[in-house]
């Protein structure tokens, strides 16, 4: 089987020897710009490769080591597999050394090899000491351990040793998501003739193919992948790990920058908030207080940031803590996504950590309750990751879920069947399956919003005795759900028989409306009033009036079903309306057709009266309007 592609990036102190390595072990001068050549120091990042003793070829990113530029640096190791630390042998280690260093360990790059340049110029006294020098700088950072080679780039001595240990160190198993979700951070924009836009990067999920529709985040622009090269071949997929020049289809390059990220369509959203722990480097001067301004840096992107420290006052050197990073600027992250901050002036590295949850509501610090929430996110199993995920959105649909997880659908399937089957989580309306739009719920979110539900309904009905239900819209808006949600909670709490819905209204199960002794008098008087005005009753006002009725009891009494509402002011007893309907039908077979004036006869009313009886039989669909007459329907 192949071996999964890898990438080295360089580390150092500046001017000593990265690029000169690379060269004497590649071939290739990694300083592409006039200015680097002149200066003689690398200023922005390099692309090399290299084929390894045993066959595999790898990519070399060559990554500057002056302190000016070390934004750029943070660019070029965000998606390496091993760190080649580059120190001089004459020189030792140096403030950028140490710095790049602690940039590795806080990034938790593991695999590394030290490569002590220009030993030629020193003798091996000296040597042995830079080197017990160099692994006492190790020891307490993520590469101690890593191989220590003495090499020489004039004289080539130690360069095979050198590759032998690039081997052996990236020989560990490795692999990468594949899940289709492709994500390749831009480190480099420009045009080939003849070509048009180029984009280079190392990607880092997923995988990208010829043709394949992608998306640049932040931005949301649309384009197609039209060529791929890896290591300037021309090839067809790029696997996750790859360095890769991606050549775009009908985008401009003044579209497109350093720092946003080639991806699936709809697969990142960028944001602007993350939630992350945060570890400050050993060394620094002085403690880091809440809302501190910093320089961030996550894959090639750099923003500057206000850091708001959640469960503790300030954080101390060598100290650990949850923090919310406010951005100045969306960025496009995922879940998981190492990143470093730096104190912009004087410029200094301060710490880094891994951003747990991309898409956060903003917090109140010292919460226990986020704290515990923040845990899970950052080791809980997969289970309980993807569980607090819904909590903190919920009710949801799987689209949304699995794009705030950072991962698909299909990778997140499996787990949230589990999920499903033990009841930690509910599906509203799943019949079509576990589909992009399927609204989900965790349990204990469920039992909140069913009791909060029934907590309204039982408040309206005990403050509306005579009121039949709530309108589903007051319903809705109370419980804050949007119109494509809410209907799939009703049916949900009607399974459950906790609620039915009756047309626009909706009430508890167990409501119903019950008049006392006196309503039920006044409804007595009500009715023998209609009655005797059988098809010319007064207005529903002028009724209330006469009866001493009020409007919500002449309401409880249409939704009852005593009374039917012909008109917003004209209410009818059933009976009435049985009878009228009777004569209507019984006219109509014996003539065929029948006009307003011949009902208004037919009743024994007005035309005030006829009007809007037929208007009620016609929308009964017991008549139908032909011109000016009335036919059955």
């Amino acid at each position: 089987m192949q071996a999964p592609p890898r990438v080295i990036g360089t580390a150092g102190h500046v001017d000593h020897g990265k690029s000169t390595l690379i060269k004497a072990l590649t071939g290739i001068d990694p300083d592409r710009l006039q200015e680097e050549k002149e200066r003689g120091m690398t200023i922005d990042l390099g692309f090399a490769w290299l084929r390894l003793p045993g066959g595999q070829e790898v990519s070399i990113v060559d990554v500057p080591g002056h302190e000016r530029f070390i934004h750029n640096m943070l660019a070029g190791v965000g998606g390496i597999d091993l760190a080649l630390l580059v120190i001089a042998a004459d020189e030792g280690i140096m403030p950028q050394t140490r710095e790049h260093l602690a940039i590795l360990d806080l990034l938790g790059i593991r695999h590394g090899v030290v490569a002590l340049t220009k030993a030629d110029l020193v003798d091996q006294e000296w040597l042995d000491f830079v080197q017990a020098e160099v692994e006492e700088a190790l020891r307490r950072t993520s590469l101690a351990g890593a191989p220590i080679v003495a090499v020489s780039a004039v004289t080539g001595a130690g360069l095979d040793a050198l590759l032998q240990a690039l081997q052996s160190r990236l020989s560990a198993e490795r692999s990468r998501p594949t899940s289709g979700m492709a994500r390749l951070p831009i480190d480099r924009v420009f045009t080939v003739a003849g070509f048009g836009t180029v984009v280079t990067g190392t990607l880092v999920d997923g995988e990208l193919r010829l043709g394949q529709e992608v998306e640049v985040q932040p931005g949301g622009l649309r384009t197609r992948v039209r060529g791929l090269q890896t290591h300037k071949r021309k090839v067809e997929l790029v696997p996750a790990g790859s360095r890769a020049a991606v050549n775009l289809s009908g985008v401009s390059t003044e579209h497109l920058r350093r720092g946003q990220v080639l991806t699936a369509p709809g697969a990142l959203q960028p944001t602007a908030v993350v939630d992350a722990r945060l570890r400050l480097v050993a060394d620094l001067a002085r403690p880091l207080g809440h809302n501190a301004l910093v320089t961030f840096h996550a894959g090639t992107a750099e923003a500057t940031a206000r850091v708001r420290l959640l469960d503790a006052p300030e954080l101390k050197p060598g100290q650990s803590g949850w923090v919310q990073i406010a951005l100045a600027e969306p960025l496009a992250l995922a879940k998981g996504d190492l990143f470093i901050v730096r104190q912009p002036s004087p410029s200094l590295t301060l710490g880094g950590g891994m951003v747990v949850e991309p898409h956060p509501r903003r917090h109140r610090r010292f919460q226990d309750a986020v704290v515990r929430q923040l845990e899970v996110l950052e080791r809980g199993s997969p289970e309980e990751v993807l569980l607090e995920h819904l909590r903190a959105r919920e009710p949801t649909d799987l689209e949304a879920l699995a794009r705030r997880a950072g991962a698909t659908i299909t990778e997140l399937r499996p787990t949230l069947v589990a999920l499903l089957e033990r009841g930690a989580a509910l599906a509203l309306g799943s019949a079509e399956g576990l589909g992009p739009r399927t609204i989900l719920i965790s349990r204990l979110g469920w039992d909140r919003l069913a009791g909060q539900a029934t907590t309204l309904l039982r408040t309206f009905h005990q403050t509306n005795p005579l009121r039949r239900g709530m309108l589903k819209e007051e319903l809705r808006g109370r419980l804050g759900l949007d119109p494509r949600t809410f209907p799939r909670v009703v049916a949900a709490l009607q399974t459950e028989g906790l609620l039915v819905e009756e047309g626009p209204l909706v009430r508890l199960a167990t409501h119903a409306v019950v008049l006392t002794p006196e309503q039920e008098r006044i409804a007595e008087r009500l009715r023998a009033v209609l009655q005797t005005a059988g098809a010319s009753p007064p207005s529903r006002p002028e009724l209330e009036a006469q009866v001493g009725a009020p409007s919500e009891l002449v309401q409880a009494l249409v939704e009852r079903g005593d009374l039917v509402e012909i008109a917003p002011d004209l209410v009818y007893p059933r009976a009435t309306i049985e009878l009228l309907r009777e004569r209507l039908v019984a006219a109509l077979r014996e003539r065929g057709r029948i006009t307003v004036a011949e009902v208004r006869d037919l009743f024994d009313t007005s035309r005030r009266y006829a009007l809007p009886l037929l208007a009620y039989f016609d929308e009964q669909r017991l008549t139908r309007r032909v011109g000016d007459e009335r036919t059955l329907y």
